[in-house]
């Protein structure tokens, strides 16, 4: 089914020749799907922070690996995840539903807050891509009770479509084949079903109805302060071909966060690619725009 991903699977786990020291770790929780990047010998300590790295719908996992490890070389762990359905098997990601990407969020944070006291103690904060960027808004604000999130970085976040999600479940197939936006070696399959469209319309409708929630509570509630949610940056091109980025400034979606501010990313991506979507991955973007994403994220994690 991936006869395109072995090459570019290949080619996206090389680390940076920059970053080469950067360590990359197994955690003994079975649980967590994905990896783990520790500071490099010699980075500053006390860890400056602990983040939570999620890729995009049909994204390789790994196209996420070289701005973890730039993350990490500033003195961050990073948990960056590998959503079901983006793993060995094609069919997992016919049979998604947005629950079990909410459970390996959930995980990854499980995961970071039993490493050891130096890790847990650090500010927690996440990093999304897309679909990534979507899950982690839900899940902050979701939990923003139990767990105390420091920041989050959203690159291009799917809350509203430029295009119609899915199709009335049960008239097709699962498995139909949608035309993917995403350039072939970034793909983790050959194509993405339209099951999974649908898993990412429901949680698009679910994080909506909390937003307008909280919008709604924080508008009734005078003594509510804005100071306990984490700060929000969301970068993305003015004219991105899949997500609607000009609904994205409104201050809806600010609901539940200390501060939310949306950054455009002009003609950032290199000529080859097809969509204006924000890909992060040094070889989609030019020299100079990796640099710029890299250390506006930095910007907003900072403890």
């Amino acid at each position: 089914m991936n006869s395109n991903n072995n090459i570019s699977e290949l080619e996206l786990s090389q680390p940076s020749q920059a970053l080469i020291s950067v360590a990359v770790t197994a955690v003994p929780f079975p649980e967590f799907n994905g990896r783990i990047f520790r500071p490099p010998a010699g980075a500053p300590r006390p860890i400056r922070g602990r983040v939570v790295m999620v890729h995009g719908l049909n994204l390789a996992p790994k196209t996420m690996d070289p701005l973890a490890e730039a993350i990490a070389a500033q003195g961050f762990v990073v948990a960056r995840v590998a959503l079901s359905g983006h793993r060995e098997r094609f069919m997992d990601l016919v049979r998604i539903r947005q629950e079990s990407w909410q459970n390996d969020v959930a995980a990854a944070v499980s995961a970071l807050n039993r490493m050891e006291a130096e890790v847990r103690e650090a500010p927690l904060s996440g990093i999304g891509f897309s679909l990534g960027g979507l899950l982690l808004s839900h899940h902050a604000r979701k939990h923003a009770a139990q767990e105390n999130w420091h920041a989050l970085a959203l690159l291009a976040p799917a809350f509203t479509p430029r295009l119609g999600v899915g199709l009335p479940t049960g008239i097709l197939p699962r498995w139909l084949p949608y035309f993917s936006f995403t350039p072939r070696r970034f793909r983790r399959w050959a194509f993405c079903p339209h099951s999974a469209y649908l898993a990412i319309g429901r949680l698009m409708r679910a994080h909506t109805a909390l937003v307008r929630k909280l919008r709604g509570h924080e508008a009734s509630n005078a003594s509510h302060s804005n100071g306990r949610g984490p700060k929000c940056l969301v970068l993305i091109h003015p004219r991105d071909e899949l997500v609607h980025a000009g609904r994205l400034v409104d201050a809806e979606f600010g609901g539940g966060f200390e501060s939310y501010e949306v950054r455009y990313m002009r003609d950032v991506h290199r000529s080859w690619t097809v969509a204006r979507h924000l890909i992060c991955h040094p070889s989609s973007l030019t020299d100079v725009a990796w640099s710029d994403l890299c250390n506006q994220i930095l910007q907003v994690l900072q403890p």
